[in-house]
């Protein structure tokens, strides 16, 4: 299993400039023989330069020093004949690495004209998971004078008829995550249900006119009830037609903080994605591939080739947070920050396990965290719950609810 990972991006117009002025000297502190041969062969190409440094940061990151005891010459990047970069440690970034458990070390390192990123990923079969120190500092410590109010006043809109367990997984991961208050917001004829499911998170049935879900004569009930919550997350399992659009729409003009769009309330926008234009507080949008297909109208194929710049365009075109789901799960922010997250694994693709993600983002942004480390804690978070359900369960057998039970234990590793 992964249990551990790094990632780092190098500005290679940095690296010019430093090259212009003291490159011997930079090349001397930073890089191996073996490694200035490498560079030499590629004519001293910047871009070339700037992967290996970016490289050596990211194992760093993965074996939690960063660069300290742990130093530039510990760490060495080589690559294979037909060019495939691999990492060689010595003396102190060995001996952190055996202690981890580690028994294998991937690389990729991906160059842009402007850009250099390395992704670092250990694997091993101990269970002993090192939590990077970037992820651990996210989560806020608890104060002993807090309350359940201090930990936020979250609402969940979710769920139809037959779509229960969305409105039931997201106030739960909800809780799990650590809110002190769930709302769940759900059309009155599935109130009785999740009433009897839902014993700690609050429900409020709105008015549906005994159709099953929401409609527009939902609006101004939902509106006095999310008022003056913290954050709120829209959309797993409240179906699609032009009305719920407009109730979305409504909600999304209206409400300024924090909402996390997730399943349905993101297949709603695609309808009409302007009114993110127009929006005044922090979206964050949780799409799997098909989903931000429908969004922006480009093949699920296309996407999934070219993964980060589509999360990018998106958070850029649409001043969103796009967390874009699937194996390696990316966080683009509207700044243009990319967060790639190493925990998950197969198992997880499995009925419910989005409802659970949204859950828990939208859990974080109510106890405090800016919404665009909430989104990159929320996945974490979320994958190393669903490989620690894959220890006891397997992959095949795994189930929403494995996840949703293992969100505790996931959120303690970033305390040891």
């Amino acid at each position: 299993m992964v249990l551990s990972n790094g990632v780092d991006i190098v500005d290679v117009y940095r690296i010019e400039e430093i090259m212009k002025n003291k490159k011997d000297k930079f090349y001397m502190k930073i890089f191996t023989p073996d490694e200035i041969k490498y560079i030499e062969s590629k004519n001293d190409n910047p871009q070339t330069v700037a992967g290996i440094f970016a490289a050596k940061e990211a194992i760093s990151k993965l074996l939690g020093t960063g660069i300290g005891n742990v130093n530039w010459k510990h760490i060495e990047i080589l690559h294979s004949k037909k060019g495939k970069p691999y990492v060689k440690l010595y003396s102190e970034g060995m001996k952190v690495c055996n202690q981890l458990g580690i028994d294998e070390l991937h690389l990729s390192i991906s160059h842009e004209r402007d850009y250099a990123i390395a992704f670092a990923v250990g694997y091993g079969k101990n269970m002993k998971v090192l939590v990077p120190e970037y992820i651990k500092r996210i989560l806020p410590k608890r104060e002993e004078d807090s309350h359940k109010g201090t930990f936020g006043r979250i609402g969940i809109i979710a769920g139809s008829k037959g779509m229960t367990g969305a409105a039931y997984m997201s106030s739960m991961a909800a809780l799990r995550s650590g809110s002190g208050l769930v709302y769940t917001i759900v059309p009155r004829s599935l109130g009785e249900i999740l009433s009897i499911k839902l014993t700690e998170a609050i429900i409020k049935p709105i008015e549906d006119q005994d159709t099953g879900y929401f409609t527009m004569d939902s609006v101004q009930d939902i509106m006095d009830i999310i008022k003056n919550m913290d954050a709120i997350a829209i959309g797993p399992g409240i179906g699609v037609d032009d009305e719920r659009a407009e109730l979305l729409r409504s909600i999304l003009l209206e409400y300024e903080n924090p909402i996390v769009v997730d399943a349905d309330g993101i297949n709603l926008i695609s309808l009409d994605p302007t009114v993110l234009f127009d929006r005044q507080g922090h979206t964050i949008i949780t799409p799997h591939p098909g989903e931000l297909s429908r969004l922006l109208g480009v093949s699920i194929g296309d996407i999934q080739k070219n993964r980060l710049e589509y999360s990018k365009l998106t958070s850029n075109k649409y001043n969103v947070i796009t967390v874009l789901k699937g194996a390696n799960t990316l966080v683009a922010s509207t700044r243009g920050d990319i967060y790639t997250n190493f925990t998950g694994n197969p198992g997880m693709a499995t009925a419910g396990s989005g409802d659970i993600l949204t859950g828990m983002i939208a859990s974080f942004i109510g106890q405090g965290i800016n919404p665009y480390d909430a989104a990159i804690l929320g996945v974490y978070c979320h994958g190393l719950a669903g490989d620690l359900a894959s220890r006891d369960k397997g992959e095949y057998g795994m189930i929403a609810m494995d996840i949703l039970d293992s969100i505790p234990y996931s959120i303690k590793k970033l305390g040891e």
